[in-house]
């Protein structure tokens, strides 16, 4: 049986699933070879070719090549079935070459994971190139911080425009233009941290941005592409597109894409990016204050002045129905597992953890 195995050629695909793997071990006890050959040059050429080529189109080709594939995924098993049914004395060859299909595209998969973005979970963190010491924060620095950002998130909101029901509205004409202007503003932020430096590439508009709202997510990175969810609230675009073009400048993980794009958005000469972006932060600094010292949450939101009052609550509205569904809940607990297993031990609450980098920041 085993001899009759190796005569599919298509076999040695599954040598691609250990090879992911070993790259993937020797990346976690040893990252330097991943920093200093894999994200400085393997993974820009990629970055570099694959990504101004896929920003040609307006929409998301990794979006639609994905969905292909899924309707394909489906179209086989039932073909497959049907194909064992009707051939009963051919079952077991035909089942053999099932499984081996499944198994090599999806040893394949697995590699171009790894490769692609999988490493660059185990790089060096931003920290090193900006030289920050990340200790442990106190209280009181974190109010101080509070206090800061809901000042620059009053000062960019009273400089916005509001619709009807004074909710915050961008200043361009679609989503296009917020795009071109999260490009400006992570340029002007290559030019401060050089290690950012990259192709010049544009956020997609995902086609199933309902179904990303149903699993609370507002943007995907696919390489090579950046794809956002279209029907969240709009002053948290700009946010969520700086945060993608970080993952595709090879920083994958979520504290530090949340922390860029912090940086980028304030390097903006748009008040409603420096806005998304202060709002961004505030929000997780709040939420950490709030679990710290109730008292001390109270005196920061009474410092919120009603237009952001307002887009807060409009931002937990939109969410609201969507939270607390067997949808939401499971696909949180898969993602949770997955950031896990590319060493964020904290999972989801790694997206959280951007406060400290700002501290660390600031402190600076």
């Amino acid at each position: 049986m085993f001899k009759r195995i190796l005569r599919y050629k298509r076999i040695w695909l599954l040598l691609c699933a250990p090879l992911g793997l070993i790259l993937t071990l020797a990346a976690r006890f040893s990252s330097g070879w991943v920093e200093n050959i894999h994200a400085k040059y393997i993974y820009p050429f990629f970055a570099n070719t694959l990504g101004p080529l896929l920003s040609l189109a307006p929409f998301s080709l990794m979006e639609f090549i994905i969905l292909l594939l899924i309707a394909f995924l489906l179209f086989y098993i039932v073909w497959a079935v049907v194909g064992v049914c009707r051939h009963k004395a051919e079952r077991k060859g035909r089942l053999y070459r099932f499984g081996l299909n499944l198994a090599g595209a999806a040893s394949v998969i697995y590699l171009c994971f790894v490769l692609f973005m999988g490493l660059n979970y185990h790089r060096a963190s931003i920290t090193e190139y900006l030289d920050l010491t990340v200790p442990k924060s106190t209280k009181e620095e974190l109010y101080a911080l509070c206090q800061l950002l809901v000042r620059d998130c009053n000062t960019y909101r009273a400089q916005m425009e509001e619709n009807g029901e004074g909710i915050a509205l961008l200043s361009d004409n679609g989503f296009y233009e917020t795009a071109n202007s999260a490009r400006e503003a992570y340029a002007a932020l290559e030019k401060e941290i050089p290690v950012l430096e990259m192709a010049d590439v544009r956020n997609k508009p995902l086609l199933t941005s309902k179904l990303f709202s149903m699993v609370l997510t507002t943007g995907i990175y696919i390489p090579f592409e950046s794809g956002i969810n279209v029907d969240v609230p709009a002053y948290t675009v700009p946010a969520t597109m700086c945060h993608e073009l970080t993952h595709f400048r090879g920083f994958m993980r979520e504290d530090e894409a949340n922390f860029l794009a912090y940086l980028a958005c304030m390097g903006s000469e748009r008040a409603d990016f420096r806005y998304s972006g202060s709002l961004l932060a505030f929000e997780y600094a709040f939420n950490a204050l709030y679990d710290e010292d109730l008292e001390l949450a109270r005196n920061i939101a009474e410092l919120c002045e009603p237009g952001m009052l307002r887009d807060i609550q409009y931002e937990d509205d939109y969410w609201e129905p969507y939270r607390h569904t067997v949808v939401s809940q499971v696909s949180g607990e898969i993602y949770d597992q997955y950031l896990q297993s590319n060493g964020q031990e904290s999972g989801s609450k790694s997206y959280g953890e951007m406060i400290d980098l700002l501290l660390a920041y600031y402190r600076s």
